[in-house]
């Protein structure tokens, strides 16, 4: 086991891509094996916060104080047994893609940071843009290998439900306590996901490091396809897009079925047009679709069926692009990645503070969120761009405002928020909550559910020692 204790080797675990500043610690611990950190935890009585990789956005691993224990040596990776595949938490996105190429596999749970750890997607149940039809990274977890903060230890497998007591290997157990709050039924990774008879391994997921701490993972994967059909549409106006993407959804055609739909506004095109200059001047909006497709002979297939589909709609189809190899399948991507990019840049260089939005809607209330971010932002004066994982209804609104727009903007922000709560919808969708949207958090469920959610924590983490401030 390592340990850092100078202020210098300890700073660079006080960072995450939050930007958030206050972070303080007394020390580093880095556990080279599972026996090392159950042996630390049972030693331990001072708080815990868990460090991954650092790529989150809400400064969930970012200490307020006691120790920083870090992951970073848990990098096992094992071989495809039965579409099944053992990793560590250390182990990143791009570590475990690399290694399941030319495998015949894949691993569907995509988010947009390939640096991103496999322990710190389990923490905030990350999804990205393939979520619209594989789901969560929920869906891919099968078995997870766990330590309490105390150094008690299980193997929490599908089928272990919380009708049942959660079984230590010390033989001790843990029951679920009476809870009346449920989780809502669109995307989302706000908290603790609760739901009448499912698995522990499913209130695991999505904790934000307040919990467990996840030594070793097994993964579902699914069959890697031929390959993806993938384009980007332009049209003129944005209702247009909107209604193109309720069609998508009805289609009944086997045929017309993506895995990614990809939301772009006008704000958005007039930066990306800098770098992409072939964006049709008359487009003020963009979607992005991408397909899985098993055969050449489907792929082919399927090309002719969405361009005689897309034909019908008021899709600038001439001047849409159409992935025709690797090349035009990384452009794309490339396109996909440039925004949030392009946004951080310009903040950096005009010193301006980023307000960003991470909520989400069940496809019922769609039409209506749309209308209302268009109607709330247009009349609020702020700069934004607002683009992200429409299929999901889900998207990433952007707030920019300068120096003396901060109120005005945090006013918009809270207007947004309650009016996507009233629908039943989630302030974090992908992200978590972290230290940083604990006050929407806790708006979004209430004070009884908030003491339901605090009594399962208390089930499992008697001393309240990991990831303190997080989520409570």
């Amino acid at each position: 086991m390592f340990k850092k204790t100078d202020p210098e080797t300890i700073a660079p675990y006080l960072k995450d891509a939050s930007n958030f500043s206050e972070g303080q610690a007394s020390e580093v611990i880095i556990p080279e094996s599972r026996e090392e950190l159950i042996a630390y935890l049972k030693e331990n009585e001072t708080p815990v916060t868990l460090a991954g990789a650092g790529t989150g956005l809400t400064a969930s691993r970012i200490p307020l104080g006691g120790v920083i224990v870090s992951m970073e040596r848990f990098k096992t990776l094992g071989s495809v047994k039965d579409g099944t595949i053992r990793v560590g938490p250390a182990v990143t996105l791009q570590d475990l893609q690399d290694h399941l190429k030319n495998s015949g596999w894949f691993y569907p749970p995509n988010p947009t940071e390939w640096l991103a750890s496999i322990g710190g997607t389990l923490a905030t149940n990350a999804s990205g843009a393939r979520s619209y039809k594989y789901g969560t990274t929920r869906q891919f977890v099968l078995e997870a290998d766990i330590v309490l903060s105390d150094g008690r230890t299980a193997s929490v497998r599908r089928g272990n439900t919380i009708d049942r007591p959660l079984q230590l290997d010390d033989g001790s157990a843990i029951d679920f306590p009476s809870v009346n709050f449920k989780s809502p039924e669109c995307k989302n990774a706000a908290g603790y996901f609760v739901r009448p008879g499912m698995d522990w391994l499913d209130l695991f997921i999505g904790s934000d490091g307040t919990l467990c701490v996840f030594t070793e993972c097994t993964l579902k994967l699914l069959q890697a396809p031929f390959d993806f059909l993938s384009g980007i549409l332009f049209l003129k106006q944005e209702e247009a897009c909107w209604e193109l993407l309720e069609k998508i959804r009805k289609s009944q055609s086997s045929e017309i079925s993506p895995c990614s739909l990809e939301y772009f506004d006008s704000r958005s095109l007039q930066r990306l047009k800098q770098k992409f200059g072939n964006v049709p001047e008359e487009a003020q909006v963009a979607l992005f679709f991408e397909q899985d497709v098993a055969s050449q002979q489907e792929y082919d297939l399927c090309l002719e069926i969405w361009y005689e589909f897309l034909e019908k709609e008021k899709v600038l189809l001439e001047d849409s692009w159409f992935a025709q190899g690797p090349k035009d399948i990384a452009k794309f991507q490339d396109f996909r990645h440039q925004l949030p990019l392009m946004i951080n840049e310009e903040n950096s260089r005009l010193g301006r503070v980023k307000m960003g939005t991470d909520m989400a809607v069940d496809d019922g209330h769609f039409r209506r969120m749309m209308q209302f971010y268009q109607d709330e932002l247009t009349g609020s004066g702020l700069d934004f761009v607002m683009f992200g994982h429409i299929g999901d209804n889900h998207l990433h609104i952007n707030l920019l405002p300068d120096a003396k727009q901060m109120s005005l903007a945090r006013e918009t922000y809270s207007t947004l928020v309650d009016q996507i709560l009233e629908w039943g919808g989630t302030i974090s969708a992908e992200h978590g909550v972290g230290k940083l949207k604990k006050e929407y958090y806790h708006k979004m469920i209430g004070n009884q559910a908030l003491e339901e959610l605090w009594e399962i924590k208390k089930k499992l983490d008697p001393q309240c020692r990991l990831g303190a401030g997080n989520l409570f």
